[in-house]
């Protein structure tokens, strides 16, 4: 069996998106489809970043929102300089809600400017 993996990112407002993930993060423009449907890349994952608007319906009775919310999976993205990568972040819209570093290895637990939550790890 051939499998490929790959992530969906529902958020607010596709363009900010891009630009944010792009610019903040170093991913790569791949293809848009539609106005509502683009995929970025950040080597071999494809990031299919979906444009949904508040108050469409996400799962079962749950409407979409973008405040804050934690999610049981996220993104954790390899920077070699945790610090520098955080005001990047704030830069482009994102939060940095948490950091800390050693002597072993750094991370930041991040928001992107739709409340979905990645961290910056550098290892």
């Amino acid at each position: 069996m051939n499998t490929q993996v790959s992530v969906s990112i529902d958020v607010e407002n596709l363009e900010q998106a891009v630009v944010f993930y792009t610019n903040a993060l170093g991913c790569k423009h791949k293809v848009k489809y539609t106005k509502q449907w683009e995929v970025i890349t950040l080597g071999e994952l494809d990031i299919h970043i979906q444009e949904k608007k508040v108050g469409t319906t996400a799962a079962g009775t749950e409407v979409r929102h973008y405040d804050r919310h934690w999610t049981p999976v996220h993104l954790d993205f390899g920077v070699t300089d945790v610090r520098q990568a955080c005001d990047i972040v704030e830069k482009y819209g994102g939060r940095i809600e948490s950091q800390s570093f050693s002597d072993g290895a750094d991370i930041a637990v991040c928001a992107d400017p739709f409340g979905n939550g990645f961290c910056l790890i550098r290892e």
